[in-house]
């Protein structure tokens, strides 16, 4: 694609759709993510299913194709691939999402929180943030990605560790995190906090993910004194207290999408569908708004 993300921002009549989960799609399609590694396993295991992946996403209208770098962290391979290169796998992720893209996509990186997304953890020393969140920005923006995706984040201090970090980079970045309730990330931090840290920044797009279609709402709400475009890619459900996942309105494609017509409407530029969601969504969604907003 030979816009930049800013430039399309810029048309303000255009709703950017993101992809969907990589994730979800592994799993429908036969791939075992319960494991250590999770979806990164899918990068040694069978590149070809998610290079299919990602162009059925393509093809079904997406605009923005998230690389699977959720789980490249050099950390993150001790605990099942300690002889792999985290640089090396985040590359040969970073190329599959641009082969499928070609001239359609721009390519997102993902950045993900260390540790268990739902389960935040507080304790994780700054130097050690610093280090490992380093590496990763080092290894995406030498990749070549066209966007930082710094998502599903749940904590004030691990977020304002990567916020400094970005200083460093010119590669655009979208921020979106993960709220339990509409109004805090999950350690607590008001997400009208989040909204004044990251008006001092060098963040493009804000918004949450991971979340489920009921919240979004109070979510836009709690950072509507951001006047950033917004971000929005939720899930189909949500996880009880006793982990087993709950189907919400977010697994029907036309409730899901009428939902999001108004979160369009409260300013969401960029558009796409995270944990249990399907392509089926997100190419209800390139029909309903790519060309123009609601």
């Amino acid at each position: 694609m030979s816009e930049t993300l800013q430039e399309l921002l810029e048309k303000s009549n255009r709703t950017l759709i993101l992809d969907g989960p990589l994730g979800t799609e592994l799993t429908r399609r036969g791939f075992d993510v319960d494991r250590p590694g999770w979806s990164a396993r899918a990068l040694v295991e069978n590149l070809e299913l998610v290079l299919q992946i990602h162009l059925d996403y393509v093809a079904a209208g997406a605009n923005l194709l998230t690389a699977n770098t959720f789980r490249t962290h050099a950390v993150n391979l001790k605990e099942w691939n300690p002889a792999q290169n985290a640089r090396e796998l985040t590359s040969i992720a970073v190329e599959l999402a641009r082969q499928a893209a070609g001239n359609a996509c721009l390519v997102c990186g993902s950045v993900s929180p260390l540790g268990d997304s739902y389960r935040p953890q507080t304790s994780l020393s700054e130097d050690w943030l610093i280090e490992q969140h380093e590496k990763m920005l080092d290894d995406l923006t030498s990749a070549g990605v066209d966007i930082l995706l710094v998502e599903t984040q749940t904590t004030f201090r691990e977020l304002k560790v990567i916020l400094r970090l970005i200083e460093k980079y010119s590669t655009p970045t979208m921020l979106s995190v993960v709220s339990f309730d509409g109004m805090h990330l999950l350690d607590g931090t008001p997400l009208p906090d989040i909204a004044e840290l990251v008006s001092c920044s060098k963040i493009v797009a804000l918004g949450c993910n991971c979340v489920p279609v009921e919240i979004v709402n109070t979510v836009l709400n709690s950072l509507k004194d951001n006047q950033l475009p917004k971000i929005v890619y939720a899930n189909s459900g949500y996880q009880n207290a006793e982990g087993t996942w709950i189907q919400s309105l977010g697994a029907n494609l036309d409730e899901h999408t009428e939902l999001a017509k108004s979160w369009i409407q409260q300013g969401v530029r960029i558009l796409g569908g995270c944990c249990g969601t399907e392509v089926p969504l997100i190419a209800k969604f390139a029909e309903k708004f790519s060309e123009n907003s609601v």
